[in-house]
């Protein structure tokens, strides 16, 4: 379990680097098409504003399930054959 929550929470940070990433290159993107022409800012900003929601949420679900992951783990104490 406390290997699974270590996956998970390294997926975690994985995602929110990706957050990060998209809020702000997404940002420049936009603004970037915004100033070449303004249809393609308004096409692609939304779509870009979805993948940041996405992102957001399996941030969200990886970090809370390492956290249960690693409770559980914890509570089950050095019981686990270690190979």
């Amino acid at each position: 379990m406390k290997i699974a929550a270590g996956c998970f929470g390294c997926l975690a940070l994985i995602m929110f680097a990706f957050v990060i990433a998209f809020n702000f290159f997404g940002a420049m993107v936009v603004s970037a098409l915004a100033d070449i022409d303004p249809s393609l800012g308004a096409s692609v900003g939304p779509l870009l504003g979805i993948v940041s929601y996405v992102s957001d949420g399996c941030c969200c679900l990886s970090g809370v399930l390492a956290i249960v992951l690693f409770a559980v783990g914890m509570s089950r104490g050095n019981n686990e054959a270690v190979e």
